[in-house]
């Protein structure tokens, strides 16, 4: 017998995830621990039965507004709840969510919108030195197809309906039948998220089953549980601050902290009330923020990389917690690797593979014929 073979061939099933959803693993979690804090920022703690009822009535919300299954709806947000659990209820409803980044001039964001053929708009009135929602109302008169605004914040606007968590929840409240559980089976393929690959100037459309088992891939590697929180300084706007955000600790249960808009002192006071949590940064900060390392459940440093393009691995850093090099590739990938002795491995140097039900599925290898050059294949890949 050759012992370096496995005893049986694992089953390897690209689809097992197909079937599930984000909003699926919300309803789950209010489910069972419904007072739990499933997203946290500088204005909100919510817990999980909250986050479902917010979802379920902006779903409607957006629904009675006229939008329709399918359409797709442009969400501009930085690193707050609001932005999260809009996609999700946008995914609940059946429509599609755009998601923007707050530092988008009018013409980019119009030519976004455009591209993606968007029927709504959304935004918080201000977020640090952005007024997103103006841009928004800009972009709404300069684009054709938008016939809905709509504002994340607690002010009144002209021109925008309010869908702050006040009005959303008043909503709720008027509507008793609402419900926290869907009226209706999930569909084969649950609703799509777009993200922005800004360096190409291209909407990307990304699968839920793709973002969960990029999720899933993550807090495996990165070793993520319930009980220790995340806190990350990434906007969920981008496939890695959505993937290491909301889908990290829907999936693991634990409690993300969204740190925006960044002020170092707020920055500070944050990780000294996280006290033990998993620390999600660029890796340009990480020098700059090494000496508050000390006690954190890890480090995870993100890099941002060109397909197609040779590795070059960031900076050694030495730090007294684990450090994770979470690498996004474009907007098709994003890859967790635990350093080695301090020292940083390139993405998916080894194939990484998850156990869902009775299948290992394979979530990302390096594709064979890419001779040195950056480029991935798996479940937790988005074809590019």
């Amino acid at each position: 017998m050759n012992l370096a073979q496995p005893l049986e061939t694992p089953i390897v099933r690209r689809d097992a995830l197909a079937p599930y959803s984000l909003d699926t693993l919300v309803s789950g979690a209010a489910r069972l621990r419904p007072a739990a804090i499933a997203f946290a920022d500088r204005a909100n703690a919510l817990p999980f039965g909250l986050v479902a009822t917010q979802i379920a009535a902006l779903a409607r919300i957006l629904a009675d507004c006229g939008l329709e299954p399918g359409e797709r709806i442009v969400l501009v947000g930085g690193a707050e709840a609001n932005v999260a659990t809009a996609a999700i209820a946008a995914l609940r409803g059946g429509f599609v969510p755009a998601l923007a980044p707050v530092d988008l001039d009018p013409s980019a964001l119009a030519a976004y919108a455009e591209a993606v053929g968007a029927a709504a708009i959304a935004g918080p009135a201000a977020y640090g030195d952005f007024t997103p929602l103006e841009t928004c109302l800009q972009v709404a008169a300069a684009v054709p197809s938008i016939r809905l605004v709509a504002n994340f914040g607690p002010e009144e606007h002209d021109g925008a309906i309010g869908v702050s968590p006040a009005a959303v929840l008043r909503y709720a409240a008027q509507h008793p039948d609402l419900g926290l559980e869907r009226g209706k089976p999930l569909p084969a393929e649950p609703p799509p998220l777009i993200t922005l690959d800004r360096h190409k100037a291209r909407p990307v459309l990304h699968r839920q089953a793709t973002l969960i088992t990029a999720g899933l891939d993550f807090v495996a590697r990165a070793r993520i549980g319930r009980i220790t929180p995340i806190l990350t300084t990434l906007p969920p706007v981008s496939c890695a601050g959505f993937v290491a955000g909301p889908c990290a600790a829907l999936l693991s249960g634990a409690t993300l902290h969204l740190h925006g808009p960044f002020s170092e002192e707020d920055f500070l006071a944050a990780r000294n009330q996280a006290e033990s949590a998993h620390l999600i940064l660029p890796v340009a900060l990480a020098s700059d923020f090494a000496g508050i390392f000390d006690g954190l459940a890890s480090v995870v440093l993100v890099s941002r990389l060109a397909g197609g393009e040779s590795f070059t691995p960031p900076p050694a850093l030495d730090a007294p917690c684990p450090i994770v090099d979470l690498y996004a590739i474009d907007e098709t990938s994003v890859i967790a690797e635990p350093r080695r002795n301090s020292t940083p491995v390139p993405p998916a140097l080894e194939p990484h593979f998850i156990g869902f039900e009775e299948s290992r599925i394979l979530t990302v290898e390096q594709a064979a014929e890419t001779n040195g050059r950056l480029s991935f294949r798996g479940a937790a890949v988005t074809a590019d």
